[in-house]
């Protein structure tokens, strides 16, 4: 997820690439076993969305004779999940972010932050976004919560 430069100072250290930060988030990435802990995706599977939003895993292409091949993010591929008939769907790779439940960026306490996958982030983010798109244009709702 994208972070406005005037945000970073609000991560321990001062930044993401601090150590502070670096050592939180990598307790959360084993907190949650490498998976999104809403969804479940693994972080860096390769595979597509169907169009309800499921995660579905990508087929190899084959093999050369010396490792297994798999397709290109971008690429149109078949993937199947479990049982399921193969469907050809756009590749991506899963990024899992660490999120801030309370979208404040100052509570870096373990029990606020979450290993999402960016599509569980968005989902997760999208009335903070709405309000300080609000906040930006002038028009906050009557009775905002108090952030």
């Amino acid at each position: 997820m994208p972070i406005s430069p005037s945000k970073l100072t609000l991560y321990p250290g001062g930044s993401i690439q601090s150590p502070e930060w670096l050592a939180l988030r990598r307790q959360v990435e084993a907190r949650a076993g490498g998976c999104c802990e809403n969804c479940g995706v693994k972080n860096h599977a390769l595979g597509g969305r169907t169009a309800a939003g499921e995660f579905v895993q990508a087929l190899p292409l084959g093999d050369n004779g010396l490792r297994i091949l798999w397709p290109r993010q971008g690429d149109e591929a078949w993937c199947r999940n479990g049982t399921e008939e193969p469907v050809v769907l756009k590749i991506i790779m899963i990024v899992c972010t660490t999120a801030h439940l309370d979208g404040k960026l100052v509570d870096h306490s373990l029990n606020n932050l979450r290993f999402w996958c960016q599509q569980c982030h968005l989902r997760h983010d999208a009335h903070l976004r709405k309000l300080e798109e609000l906040e930006r244009a002038g028009q906050l709702p009557l009775f905002a919560e108090a952030r």
